[in-house]
């Protein structure tokens, strides 16, 4: 049930609250779907742990490229199969005249019926030792071209025995090596892959058991002086080399950087980059190369910086970091009255730690808060919260995370849902 109950028919008589959104009734079965009826490739899109997907999804690379304001209008609006108007997508807020979107703003503005719940209580707990079932491992194919193909790679047991990586530059012993030459110095560890584009309330993040070779054993076969290099570039198959490491980010966690070829004991799948894929922990996961064929360190003209999280260019605030998402129940899930209902998901800062989890249940007006002590950076936050509503209704769960830094979720992650 989308739309909350309410006695004077607000919600769907005036409103026409079934009428308008990206999913309403003749619209888009699914913002994940859109993307692949563009007349432009696009990379393909998913929803872990059964996320809602909405235009937040979209916000991270189209906030500074590729503008989706005019281009969703233009499509749209030039469509012959759109027969809308301005308010299929938008609401009028009463209170300033601005036109937001409908689907980001209904259950906070527009709707009435929301049961409000002051100063929620319920039983709170967390772990970093979860792991993401192989099903779930997050991916995200972005080629060299930017057009998202994701390649049929070869898998065979034949590809990951001949795969080679050239160690090149600013070191004193150039040198080709295969995967097989360091199968005795891997090393098993569990480590959080958050993707640098996460959107506010997404899932695009995985916590895994990961085998593979730490940077620093190469480094040291290589003879890598610390004053000799200011980058690191991690070179892909297909020429990939966009977000180079800074120098001092690599000798700070070179015992950390990992050329991993097993995640949850298994050999990375076509879509995680098999047979290997450089994992930079702490980092968005724009600097994770699958399929690296070169490491090269390099005196750059000017240093690489590192990303770790997505500004919003109109607020100079982060997007997603801390960042938080509600898995597996969709909006408009419907809970028996009287039973516990446990709500679970992740928090994440990249590399500042989370130190508190925050949960409102009257559309964030009051917060209760739930304080982690010290955490690992290195994984994610997987809390859990246990609620027992009082009474049936419409609700609004929303979640947002606290940073060691004192950063707070600009944009909490939210789950609509009925009780009857």
């Amino acid at each position: 049930q989308m739309i909350p109950n309410d006695p004077y028919m607000w919600n769907t008589a005036i409103l026409g609250g079934d009428k308008r959104g990206c999913e309403a009734e003749g619209c888009h079965s699914s913002i994940l779907d859109a993307t692949q009826l563009l007349p432009a490739t696009h990379p393909k899109l998913w929803n872990p742990y059964n996320v809602d997907a909405t235009t937040k999804f979209c916000y991270m690379c189209h906030s500074k490229a590729l503008f989706l304001q005019d281009s969703m209008h233009a499509i749209h609006m030039n469509s012959d199969e759109f027969e809308g108007n301005c308010d299929s997508c938008h609401y009028i807020n009463p209170k300033t005249g601005e036109y937001q979107l409908w689907d980001l703003v209904k259950y906070d503005t527009a709707y009435m019926g929301v049961t409000p719940v002051s100063n929620v209580e319920g039983d709170f707990s967390f772990t970093q030792d979860s792991i993401t079932p192989t099903d779930q491992l997050f991916y995200y194919w972005e080629n060299a071209d930017h057009k998202g193909i994701t390649p049929d790679n070869d898998t065979s047991q034949e590809a990951y025995d001949s795969w080679e990586i050239k160690v090149t530059g600013a070191v004193d012993n150039e040198f080709t090596f295969k995967l097989t030459d360091f199968e005795d110095q891997m090393v098993e560890r569990i480590m959080k892959l958050d993707c640098q584009t996460n959107p506010p309330g997404g899932a695009y993040i995985m916590n895994a058991e990961v085998k593979g070779i730490p940077l620093s054993v190469i480094m040291e076969k290589a003879g890598v002086d610390p004053a000799s290099y200011n980058a690191l570039h991690s070179i892909a198959d297909d020429g990939w080399d966009v977000y180079p490491l800074p120098q001092e980010y690599v000798e700070t966690f070179k015992n950390d950087i990992l050329l991993v070829t097993e995640i949850n004991g298994e050999k990375l799948g076509m879509l995680q980059g098999y047979p290997v894929q450089l994992w930079t922990p702490t980092l968005g996961g724009a600097h994770y190369t699958k399929r690296p064929v070169e490491l090269k360190f390099s005196q750059d003209e000017k240093a690489p910086v590192y990303y770790k999280g997505f500004t919003n260019p109109k607020t100079g605030e982060m997007f997603n970091k801390p960042n938080t998402a509600v898995f597996n129940y969709a909006n408009g899930t419907i809970f028996p009255a009287g039973e516990p209902i446990e709500f679970e998901g992740f928090a994440d800062a990249y590399e500042v730690p989370v130190t508190a989890v925050e949960i409102s249940l009257d559309k964030g007006a009051t917060w209760t808060r739930y304080d982690l002590g010290e955490t690992d950076v290195m994984r994610w936050v997987n809390w859990k919260f246990v609620y027992t509503p009082e009474k049936p209704g419409s609700y609004l769960l929303k979640v947002r995370a606290i940073g060691a830094d004192g950063s707070v979720s600009t944009d909490p992650s939210q789950l609509f849902f009925n009780v009857e």
